[in-house]
């Protein structure tokens, strides 16, 4: 099972591999006494590669990524469902477009169902990072004037480490988007994981493996257009 460093469903821990509330549940389905799930945590663009080659059997992503290989059978109901934001920080007349060439960190690799492009129209500058904590560092810092982002990582990242900052930030919520289970057609456990993900979910009647999160977060103001 291929994943990024995206808390809380996956952590990247000290030897390349993650944990996290995907893949415990991962292993709760998928394990048997002959079948072990193991994880290789990597940058997202390098997970595409290695899903398109069937180095790794799965992985969790949106449908919308166009990195995403070809060879890729997405199973149903989703993983979970995902709030794409876009923080600034706040400023005297709250318009992130009356700062001169703005720039906002982001993932490598992730063109965030459309929302990428769109934002580099309006010439915003990307600052590309390997994962989403790299760019949430990137933005609590300073070294952005923006953040693109989910928001489960964001607010994960914020109650861990940032808790006590008392920082606001304006928040304009982009589009909710699900995130699915994603296999690679050349993996040889294939059928094994469709099958058991599918009865699985059927068994238990899930509308989302993983409910989705309450999007509200006491670091930001909401549906504030940046």
């Amino acid at each position: 099972m291929g994943l990024h460093n995206f808390p809380p469903y996956s952590v990247m821990t000290d030897n390349d591999v993650c944990g996290g509330e995907a893949v415990d549940l991962t292993r709760k389905i998928l394990e048997t006494a002959d079948i072990k799930v193991v994880t290789v945590c990597a940058t997202a663009a390098r997970l595409y590669k290695m899903l398109g080659t069937g180095e790794i059997d799965l992985t969790i992503n949106i449908k919308q990524t166009k990195a995403l290989p070809a060879n890729v059978s997405f199973i149903e109901p989703p993983y979970t469902q995902l709030s794409l934001v876009l923080l600034s920080n706040v400023i005297p007349n709250g318009a992130l477009n009356s700062v001169e060439k703005p720039t906002i960190a982001a993932i490598r690799g992730f063109d965030y169902s459309g929302q990428r492009q769109r934002l580099s129209a309006q010439g915003y500058q990307f600052v590309d990072m390997p994962d989403s904590i790299d760019a949430i560092e990137m933005f609590i810092k300073g070294r952005s004037n923006a953040l693109l982002t989910y928001e489960a990582p964001f607010n994960f990242f914020m109650t861990q480490r940032y808790l006590p900052i008392a920082a606001i930030y304006n928040r304009q919520l982009l589009d909710s988007i699900n995130t699915y289970f994603a296999v690679s057609e050349l993996s040889l456990h294939k059928t094994y994981i469709q099958q058991a993900l599918s009865a699985y979910a059927a068994a238990e009647q899930l509308r989302y493996f993983t409910p989705p999160p309450d999007s509200s977060s006491a670091k930001l103001v909401p549906d504030t257009v940046p």
